[in-house]
């Protein structure tokens, strides 16, 4: 076919250039400060005649003394005002004068809406450090382990379309999407699903639209996403809806399931008919079990996954592998909104090298606010809040995150993601993490062999002393408050300073409770039904808000 051809010598190509962009990833280690310098007073340059620019004086920073000392540290709502501006004055030279193509929308750390300016310079960096660096890597693990190249095929791209127009005329979305609409018409030979207008949650159902083309190509080769989460999500709703998708496959149809509007039916049809052979393999697979080997079994050319993983989302890629054993993870970019951050070279590393053509670098001390670092003032082992000056106008931007340096490779730091500042739930000072929690939870599942959906931890002051509870959402309906004792020793081994609070009975034994099954799925849907966009709704963890704490507590089992 025409179209496999084309996949072919499209997937051929990309490889080739994902091995030029991971060897532009590992040139930039050399001289890595110098280089990230140089990118600063690019920067400065490009945003010395905007407005905030003149307001701090970019055309006399002349050294990186200057610049910190004429530029203050910031948050979003620093930026907020000119943002404004630009959306609702169409006014795009008041931070830098990169040329803007859109912005890129989150929910933020606390819930609020946030539209971050996006740049082709930022959208071209995500382009060469995502998915031809990912294809690259995929390629050279395959000829390592089975001494062959990468087998071309299309895959999974999951990034729902909730494109929002602007008074200024500019659309709202994600990173993800904006760089991936780029590749325009070579989406066909990409991508399982036949069209781009397929990507359109107002079409069909998203993730039928999705599985119904990638399970009846045998070939599927790679599944790509921003998290873990919503990877294991498509495949948890590939498997609770089984049967109807193999039954339209098998018949050539697209049933109900689907939801498919007026039209959008006739127009999928021409690229749709009858596949008993595959639907009879795809039965035959699933009735030997859904164990490890499932994904392979169903796609044997599944080469690679990628999403995000680290803190609440390492539980989630662990979900996936137990139905994806023997194919290898990408575990993705540290990246934001605001910009990209980090990059790996290899696949199942979360070890990433620090990309110093994308944003210039500053680093806080976890344990000492007082001082600024630079990229190699860095020591291995060591956590730092990371901040960014980016190319769309974000100037020493306190992103929120605490990453730890693994080493240097050459003269650039080799980094991992530890936390969100601020994300830990502490009742005495001992700042227990997210990480933590998750390495509970993964305990809990082996104790009780029962899989934890979903969870959030939250501390009880009603009791003295205070205490952690983990309301625990399960799809079995299973009684977990019965395993609280061992969690409770679990937690002790997990956290030496939880251990420690514990001697001196400053906090209360940990307690498990049951969340109402669906409790996570209805707060997401909540979400989406409010106008977040599906891949901005993240696993709530931690009860920061009220409305979250009136929601789950609300539906904790007595």
């Amino acid at each position: 076919m025409l179209r496999d051809l084309i996949t072919y010598l499209l997937m051929k190509g990309m490889v080739l250039k994902g091995y030029m962009d991971l060897g532009s990833l590992h040139r930039n280690t050399v001289g890595a400060r110098e280089k990230n310098e140089k990118l600063l007073f690019k920067i400065l340059k490009a945003g010395e005649n905007s407005e905030y620019g003149i307001k701090h004086g970019f055309r006399d920073i002349k050294s990186i003394e200057d610049y910190r000392r004429a530029v203050p540290l910031s948050t979003f709502e620093d930026y907020r005002p000119y943002v404004d501006r630009m959306i609702n004055e169409n006014r795009e030279d008041l931070l830098t004068s990169f040329p803007l193509i859109g912005y890129s929308q989150t929910s933020g750390t606390t819930g609020a809406p946030k539209f971050i300016p996006l740049t082709q310079n930022i959208a071209d960096i995500y382009k060469r450090n995502t998915l031809t660096t990912m294809m690259a890597m995929a390629d050279r693990y395959r000829r390592k382990k089975e001494g062959k190249p990468l087998k071309p095929g299309r895959g999974i791209f999951i990034c729902v379309d909730f494109n929002e127009k602007l008074p200024n005329g500019r659309s709202a979305t994600n990173v993800p999407e904006t760089t991936a609409k780029q590749l325009g018409s070579i989406y066909p030979y990409l991508l399982n699903v036949p069209a781009d207008h397929l990507f359109r949650s107002d079409d069909l159902g998203v993730y039928y639209t999705i599985l119904r083309f990638a399970l009846e190509d045998r070939n599927t080769m790679y599944i790509f996403s921003v998290f873990f989460s919503v990877i294991h999500e498509l495949l948890a709703w590939m498997l609770a809806n089984w049967d109807a998708i193999v039954d339209d496959i098998e018949k050539g149809t697209i049933g109900e399931l689907g939801h498919p509007k007026p039209g959008i039916r006739e127009e999928l049809m021409k690229h749709i008919k009858p596949n008993p052979k595959r639907a009879a393999e795809l039965r035959a697979e699933y009735a030997r079990g859904v164990d490890g080997t499932f994904l392979k079994r169903i796609w044997p050319n599944m080469s690679v996954i990628y999403g995000i993983s680290g803190s609440v989302y390492t539980t989630y890629a662990r979900k996936v592998r137990a139905i994806g054993e023997g194919i290898p993870f990408d575990f993705s970019i540290h990246g934001a909104s605001e910009g990209l951050m980090a990059a790996p070279d290899h696949l199942e590393s979360e070890n990433r090298i620090l990309a110093v053509d994308s944003c210039y670098f500053e680093f806080i001390p976890a344990e000492d606010e007082s001082r600024v670092l630079s990229l190699d003032g860095l020591e291995p082992g060591e956590e730092y809040e990371i901040v960014i000056t980016n190319q769309a106008g974000l100037y020493r931007y306190r992103i929120g995150d605490i990453i730890k340096c693994e080493g240097y490779v050459n003269d650039c730091p080799l980094i991992s993601f530890s936390r969100r500042k601020g994300h830990f739930i502490s009742i005495c000072g001992e700042k227990t993490t997210e990480a933590d929690l998750a390495e509970l939870v993964r305990r809990l599942e082996e104790r009780s062999r029962c899989r934890i959906e979903n969870w959030l931890v939250y501390a009880d002051y009603d009791t003295n002393p205070a205490h952690y509870v983990l309301a625990a959402e399960n799809s079995e309906g299973r009684d977990l408050r019965s395993f609280s004792e061992e969690a409770e020793e679990d937690m002790r081994h997990i956290s030496k300073l939880y251990d420690r609070f514990r001697v001196n009975t400053t906090i209360g034994p940990f307690q498990i409770v049951n969340q109402a099954p669906g409790t996570h799925g209805e707060w997401k849907a909540a979400r989406i039904a409010k106008g977040t966009a599906p891949t901005q709704v993240k696993p709530v963890r931690l009860l920061d808000t009220q409305e979250k704490k009136e929601f789950f507590l609300s539906r904790i089992e007595k």
